[in-house]
């Protein structure tokens, strides 16, 4: 990092003996920007504040429109409720008589469903055993034989 050494300010007051035109004139000046400044910003508000009114009254008279094409083409396409309603209502008809088919289907069948596991005999342990014996000896000549190719 570069040390920065703070800079020091300094500051020059000049004592003007004469107080005359030409500082009124300066002063004047500042006035003067100011006011011009402060025009500005006026004109800046006053036209928002025109577009926003320009804006809202377009948006009102729209929207009276709207309503107007609405209310008449209220009675023309209106949306069938009944039939929304029947079909809605078979639907439903339909979804309660699949859960009580499934209820019924739940009480008619017994709660542990699932099938125990035979527990094996010494006699089959040994019969599988030697199944994995013999499928191990065979795995290992083949692989050997493949190996001497």
């Amino acid at each position: 990092m570069v040390n920065r050494r703070p800079k020091k300010i300094e500051v020059k007051i000049k004592n003007k003996k004469k107080s005359g035109k030409a500082e009124a004139a300066v002063i004047l000046e500042k006035e003067t920007n100011e006011d011009v400044e402060k025009e500005k910003l006026l004109l800046m508000r006053v036209g928002v504040a025109c577009v926003m009114v320009v804006f809202f009254v377009g948006w009102i008279f729209n929207l009276k429109y709207q309503f107007k094409i609405n209310s008449n083409n209220n009675g023309k396409s209106s949306f069938n409720w009944e039939q929304t309603k029947a079909e809605l209502d078979r639907a439903m008809n339909q979804i309660k008589q699949g859960v009580a088919e499934i209820k019924q289907i739940q009480a008619t069948q017994p709660q542990n469903t699932l099938p125990r596991e035979s527990e094996l005999t010494s006699a089959q342990i040994d019969l599988l055993k030697g199944k994995l014996m013999g499928e191990m000896a065979s795995s290992t000549v083949a692989s050997s034989t493949s190996v001497n190719k």
